[in-house]
């Protein structure tokens, strides 16, 4: 299963604007976004929303994304949001960069509810960009759109539009990987994550990719 070729797999592309950047104190997700890919194209199945968390948004985190407390009032919660992305993304594996962060997120809301199945490995593009490119000194985002010339048509800062341009770095990834012979599983095991292992309800099935 691990030589199996990254251009056969589904991919979901997932990120997150939150209140700030620590999850396991008082930050929450306040917008999702992601898309499916089928290889490197999107399959054009997309999940967005905003959530209303009940509190207002710190000045400096509406300076980032430019989300405001107003723009969530009447949102749908997390209650209701976190079930739908988790059935959005299904056993896919998820991609996202400095994967870190945002899963961090979603660790924090399965402590909340524990019953809401998660085995999904994640790809880290962060990660992938220091493998392939580990002479480059920077690996954010924008330093990457701008080393492959890519258009940003989206916002940026905003779950979607961030969206995209993580699919976009990836396919010029997946180019990378294929050229140097490189574009399959095995070869990117050092960038991806594995499901948490304490959560109760992880499915085993993702034990088989590796």
């Amino acid at each position: 299963m691990a030589k199996i070729s990254l251009y056969e797999l589904e991919y979901v592309v997932f990120d997150f604007e939150t209140t700030g950047l620590d999850a396991y104190q008082h930050d929450d997700i306040i917008e999702i976004g992601a898309l499916k890919l089928r290889g490197p194209h999107p399959t054009g199945e997309i999940f967005h929303t905003l959530i209303d968390i009940g509190r207002k948004i710190p000045p400096q985190a509406t300076q980032v994304h430019g989300i405001t407390t107003q723009d969530l009032k009447g949102q749908p919660t997390i209650e209701t949001v976190f079930p739908k992305f988790l059935e959005f993304i299904g056993p896919k594996m998820l991609i996202a960069h400095n994967a870190e962060f945002d899963l961090s997120f979603i660790h924090k809301n399965l402590m909340r509810f524990p019953e809401l199945p998660f085995h999904n490995y994640c790809l880290d593009t962060l990660s992938l960009s220091k493998q392939l490119f580990s002479y480059e000194k920077k690996h954010n985002l924008d330093a990457i759109v701008q080393r492959f010339e890519i258009r940003k048509e989206n916002d940026r800062h905003r779950s979607v539009g961030d969206c995209m341009l993580t699919a976009k770095i990836f396919s010029e990834f997946l180019e990378t990987l294929k050229r140097k012979k490189l574009a399959t599983l095995e070869h990117i095991r050092g960038c991806m994550i594995p499901p948490p292992r304490v959560h109760p309800r992880r499915d085993t099935e993702s034990l088989s990719l590796f």
